[in-house]
């Protein structure tokens, strides 16, 4: 800003500089005011910024709680699975250990051979009762 002033008899005119100074004290005010207004938003924005960060940290560790207790309840399910299937064997090996047990080949011999016996009865049955529908039929 190229200001010049009239010279009077000891310096400058004294009206003319507190005028300019007074323009300068504004001019101070304004750049003053938008600094404060800058600093203020700065401040703000850094607050927030602190916010959404700690908002964002706080989610992502509830969000990792989850899944951990998540993760931890499947393990013990599979656990109790496991359980269960190695029981179920345990018995299934245990019937037929004793299923095998129960009986000896001579009786499994017997046994095969009243089915075998059963079967054909069954068979011959039904062979008669097809020949009377037959007859009954003609």
């Amino acid at each position: 800003m190229g200001t010049s002033f009239n010279t009077v008899k000891k310096g400058y005119d004294p009206k003319e500089v507190q005028e300019y100074i007074q323009l300068l004290d504004k001019e101070l005010k304004t750049y003053k005011d938008k600094e404060q207004f800058i600093s203020s938003a700065l401040v703000e924005a850094q607050v927030s910024a602190k916010n959404v960060v700690e908002d964002a940290k706080k989610q992502a560790q509830k969000i990792e709680a989850d899944a951990v207790n998540k993760l931890q309840d499947i393990k013990e399910k599979i656990e109790k699975s496991k359980k269960k299937i190695y029981q179920f064997q345990e018995d299934y090996a245990n019937f037929t250990k004793r299923f095998e047990s129960s009986f000896n080949e001579t009786e499994l011999n017997k046994l095969l051979t009243s089915l075998d016996s059963i079967y054909t009865s069954l068979e011959t049955n039904q062979s008669k009762e097809d020949e009377k529908t037959k007859k009954s039929a003609v």
